[in-house]
């Protein structure tokens, strides 16, 4: 009986008796890891920033003078404002005079916003920032501009689905996951003759137990009528980047890596489904937010320090990154129904909780970390708020706080002294010594790299973690390093479009904190490594080895799905029968 041991023995041997044909395998797969590569997130990243969503209509307003205003969102904001959803342009109407939403149940609520001529629904005024029930054909008065409700039609709702149908299609996750498991293939074969006896076969499982994964995810969720995979098959191909990255580096920790991301994908497929219920995710942010608080308690008192930072926690021999998993927690507890949006106590908790947040960073010495917090606060607060002169202030104070942080953490301060000195005499042998490694190993990988398990950063500490960019340019070459920073953007890009068609508030802030806190994690890990920025010690979402961090990942791609409004491809939102 042929085992896993047997065949991996096979293979090596047979690279190892065929030098000339290994190089030639190694010459050739690296062009076609690029062609594939190239494909599969062109295809992806095409097909999700191409499609326009029609967007769906849910009633109408219908003013005295006339106008009627289509209702395109479950939450909306009426008002004279250009910003609002529901424009009514008279001056008796404030800027921002009332919230009108759609429940999951069809139902109407309607708010006054503390208006200044305040609103008055069939003769009753109403209580400012008071939920009501409305109906279609109530008439509703503000600032004395008589308007009504009104609900769709049968025929309507039915075009309604029409239309969407008509919305360009996804592509299909077919060719792209036979282009994607074509590169794990290929992934394996150059790991054995990069690595030869160093490989284990248990590390080298792990990437056909992730092409497994990816097939049994899109099958399953393919045969419950969902479409609309670019985002995972973008996510799989990092992931499977990941693997060979850990592998390089130290194989022995393969397999784990492999566990954290199923775990991860797990999660993202939790949030998704539990994300579908507005109401059960506003209650559930206390919860979060204790357990938050108390993930950063238990690092601050029992953390151990890793290159200048104590931001990691050993459970049962297993390491593990709390402020990871807090990312989590703080774009839910940041993220907002438009009910709870100008909810002024709703707001001043999400201040604190930052606050706690960044002090508790702050005291782990975790700079990077806390920066990426404080930017991800600085968005979900705009994004909630619109007050600039508010995040002026915000910003002044973090400065401060940020002086007296370097004052008192030496080693975070000896960072930011080689910063843009690292070639220096002083720093090349010393704080500068991962930069210049991490710069003169990547330039050697050229446009195509020296192929997996080929690269020489792998013996500088932290190389597949906070170095991964240098570690991937070494080893894949600097277009796939490229296209590995394009598939974050790419995200991020489709965050900021979902605004349009999104159903709820929360579900755009959420995708727009994690776009935030995803895009501007990946400038300090990839800045930090080639000294345009102090290395403030952050990893590389999906690429860079690390439980924690694979996990937390995935999980965070579930605030992105839940975003999509396109027919039939957000996770978060019941497919129609």
């Amino acid at each position: 009986m042929v085992t896993i041991d047997s065949l991996f023995t096979s293979v090596l041997t047979f690279v190892e008796n065929n030098p000339i044909f290994a190089k030639y395998i190694t010459t050739a797969s690296r062009w076609i890891f690029v062609i594939l590569a190239v494909y599969i997130l062109m295809k992806s990243i095409m097909s999700l920033l191409s499609t326009r969503v029609t967007p769906e209509v849910w009633g109408y307003l219908s003013v005295e003078d006339g106008v009627t205003l289509p209702i395109t969102h479950w939450e909306n904001i009426i008002g004279r404002s250009s910003s609002v959803d529901l424009r009514i342009e008279l001056d008796t109407i404030s800027n921002t005079q009332a919230l009108l939403i759609r429940r999951k149940d069809g139902k109407w609520m309607f708010k006054d916003l503390n208006s200044k001529n305040g609103t008055i629904i069939n003769g009753i005024q109403l209580i400012p920032r008071k939920k009501y029930i409305i109906n279609p054909g109530d008439e509703i008065t503000m600032g004395g501009a008589k308007c009504t409700l009104a609900a769709i039609s049968v025929e309507e709702e039915k075009n309604n689905d029409a239309m969407r149908s008509m919305d360009k299609k996804p592509v299909s996750p077919w060719p792209l996951m036979v282009a994607i498991t074509a590169f794990q293939f290929l992934t394996m074969i150059q790991l054995i003759i990069g690595m030869g006896t160093n490989l284990t076969p248990g590390a080298l499982l792990s990437i056909p137990l992730l092409s497994a994964t990816m097939w049994i995810y899109v099958i399953l969720f393919r045969a419950m009528g969902s479409k609309g995979f670019e985002m995972e098959m973008i996510a799989f191909f990092m992931s499977t980047i990941g693997l060979a990255v850990t592998t390089s580096a130290n194989p022995a920790l393969t397999m784990k890596q492999y566990i954290a991301t199923l775990v991860g994908i797990f999660i993202f497929i939790f949030m998704c489904i539990y994300m579908r219920d507005l109401r059960r995710t506003e209650k559930i942010k206390p919860v979060l937010a204790v357990l938050a608080i108390g993930l950063l308690l238990f690092n601050v008192i029992f953390g151990t320090t890793k290159f200048g930072a104590a931001n990691w926690v050993t459970v049962g021999g297993i390491s593990i990154q709390p402020s990871e998993i807090v990312k989590l927690a703080f774009i839910c507890i940041g993220a907002a129904t438009m009910e709870n949006l100008f909810n002024k106590k709703n707001l001043y908790g999400f201040m604190l909780f930052s606050l706690f947040c960044l002090a508790c960073l702050a005291k782990m010495g975790d700079f990077g970390g806390a920066l990426i917090f404080f930017v991800t606060y600085l968005v979900i607060s705009f994004l909630r708020s619109g007050d600039f002169s508010r995040l002026i202030l915000t910003i002044g104070a973090a400065g401060i706080m940020g002086i007296l942080v370097l004052r008192f953490k030496p080693y975070i301060l000896s960072r930011f002294n080689a910063w843009g000195h690292v070639w220096e005499p002083d720093f090349i042998n010393g704080m500068g010594y991962q930069q210049t490694r991490t710069m003169s190993y990547a330039s050697g990988g050229g446009l195509l790299g020296l192929g997996a398990g080929n690269g020489s950063l792998k013996t500088v500490a932290a190389s597949n973690t906070d170095l991964v960019f240098g570690f991937v340019t070494e080893e894949w070459g600097l277009i796939i390093s490229i296209l590995l920073v394009l598939c974050i953007i790419t995200l991020s890009l489709f965050a900021v479009n979902s605004i349009v068609a999104g159903r709820s508030a929360f579900y755009t802030i959420a995708a727009c904190g994690a776009a935030t806190m995803m895009i501007f994690q990946t400038m300090l890990n990839i800045f930090g490594a080639v000294d345009l920025f102090p290395l403030t010690g952050v990893t590389f979402p999906f690429v860079s080895t690390g439980g924690t961090s694979a996990m937390c990942s995935w999980a965070m791609l579930a605030y992105f799905k839940a975003a999509d409004m396109r027919k039939d491809a957000s996770l978060a939102i019941k497919r129609r029968p």
